[in-house]
């Protein structure tokens, strides 16, 4: 192997792919990225046999070749190469040779021979779909997927057709729904799509998002390869694919928690609701962050207290002409729906008594919903 490439389109490819190798792994090479340069083109890969990503860029290739390296050494040196070309030269003994400039390293690789196969990289996405959509529609979502190991089936975001039945007829109609839930909170959106088709619901797990997110960070909305198949859900860019092996498992029924019967609807600006909350949170020292919210004629008093550090009261005018009622709620799930909205618009709070979900959504728009579970009071 033997090729020039611009440090630039190497870091970029590098990018894509450092963060999923293992760090704590039995098996060593998991810990390598693949090299691979023929047809003017170098590839870079790295998997966790979860999660699989290949990047690809432009290089002069004068010989072309494989081989695996420390993946984290090596985006550290390409971190501190000047900005110029980069030679990657592949020696006897899988001794790959880095040159830029006045620089020249030489690091101790591991036969290609020996990495794994990449799994679910191998087909190419059969639908498209609008970066700029899936990228909200994750960031709407992965927030409130659960940490606890323990319950597997929550550890991703469940995506779902729904509307007109899959198969022949009217695909325009039917949407791409996202679910995510830690059994405290839900986070829900629906959006329309032209042709994906999938089987069931399936559930992409966090860190497989992790890497969608990274792949569509331009402000540019272009459309993006998905598909999901055999398992595995694949997104291709075109320069990378990732690949996430889906959770084996069934998502919970949500619809057991959206609420039943329309409750008593707060309008509230999500500004200075925010800010609010972020105030009073600080004085909450327990996990739970419990906040009081106490609604009257349209008024909201926020407030928290603990003998530790003390109490925090915020009053904000509202819309509300309901009866007076106090619900406890967690200040920090509210907050990752109001940052997941951003504070330039009213945010509705539909109210379903002091033990009823909450449910948020933007003013006229309930395609995007969160729910949040009620913390019980203690006496005031």
């Amino acid at each position: 192997m033997d090729l020039t490439i611009l440090k630039s389109e190497l870091s970029k490819a590098l990018f894509v792919t450092e963060s999923i190798v293992e760090k704590r792994t039995t098996m060593p090479i998991l810990s390598n990225v693949l090299l691979s340069a023929a047809d003017g083109k170098l590839k870079i890969s790295a998997t966790d046999l979860e999660v699989t990503a290949l990047a690809t860029a432009t290089a002069k290739v004068k010989s072309p070749g494989s081989t695996t390296v420390n993946a984290k050494v090596f985006s550290d040196i390409v971190r501190e190469l000047p900005d110029a070309e980069v030679t990657l030269k592949l020696g006897e003994g899988e001794r790959l040779e880095i040159i830029s400039k006045g620089s020249r390293l030489k690091m101790i690789g591991v036969s290609a021979e020996e990495f794994p196969s990449l799994p679910g990289v191998s087909f190419e996405a059969r639908s498209k779909i609008s970066s700029k959509q899936l990228s909200e529609m994750v960031n709407k979502t992965v927030y409130a997927v659960s940490y606890d190991e323990t319950r597997f089936n929550l550890n991703g975001v469940c995506f779902e057709l729904v509307g007109e039945s899959k198969g022949k007829g009217k695909k325009g109609e039917r949407s791409l729904r996202f679910v995510a839930t830690d059994g405290h909170r839900l986070a829900m959106i629906t959006r329309p799509v032209a042709d994906l088709d999938f089987e069931e619901r399936v559930i992409v797990p966090r860190k497989g998002l992790s890497e969608i997110r990274k792949l569509i960070t331009s402000d540019d909305d272009v459309q993006v390869g998905l598909d999901i198949r055999d398992g595995f859900l694949l997104l291709e860019t075109a320069a990378a694919k990732v690949s996430m092996r889906l959770i084996d498992g069934e998502f919970p029924d949500y619809n057991q928690v959206l609420p039943k019967q329309p409750g008593v609807v707060v309008s509230l600006n999500i500004s200075d609701f925010s800010q609010a909350l972020r105030r009073v949170a600080l004085m909450v020292t327990d996990k739970g962050k419990c906040v009081r919210l106490d609604f009257s004629q349209n008024s909201l008093r926020i407030s928290s207290s603990s003998p530790e550090l003390g109490e925090a009261v915020e009053e904000l005018e509202v819309k509300y002409s309901g009866k007076p009622l106090s619900v406890g709620f967690n200040a920090k799930y509210i907050l990752d729906i109001t940052a997941s909205l951003g504070e330039a618009q009213k945010i509705n709070l539909e109210l379903n008594g002091e033990l009823g979900p909450g449910k948020f959504f933007a003013d006229g728009d309930e395609s995007y919903i969160g729910i949040v579970m009620p913390m019980r009071l203690t006496a005031a």
